[in-house]
């Protein structure tokens, strides 16, 4: 089994970091701990590959080695995320998924999110 697992790219805020980056001799502010450690309770057997987007862009041979793409993302990286979803699947993501699975009162912010996202 091939696990590819992305991290998508974050866009260029006061919170990525980016510019700052380099001052500090790094390549990224916020390694992706979630996905490394859903490699960690993988089957040992299990080939295992991570790219993240901050680093090294995902490319179409990327997708091609893996059977299954793992995604870990926070609402910043929204587009990215949609566009990874994009390019794995070939099918124009329609939807998303609040954290709870259900929308309350205090989910509404996410009416406008997808309203700008154009779904």
């Amino acid at each position: 089994m091939k696990i590819l697992m992305v991290y998508p790219h974050y866009p260029s805020t006061f919170w990525s970091f980016r510019y700052a980056m380099k001052f500090i001799n790094r390549k990224a502010s916020f390694p992706p701990l979630g996905l490394l450690t859903v490699a960690a309770m993988l089957p040992g057997t299990w080939e295992k590959r991570l790219i993240d987007m901050n680093v090294h862009p995902l490319t179409d041979e990327d997708l091609g080695w893996a059977d299954y793409v793992f995604i870990s993302a926070m609402s910043i990286q929204r587009q990215s995320a949609r566009e990874v979803i994009e390019q794995a699947s070939g099918r124009r993501v329609y939807g998303y998924r609040v954290p709870q699975g259900r929308f309350t009162l205090q989910d509404l912010w996410a009416l406008d999110i997808i309203a700008e996202e154009g779904i």
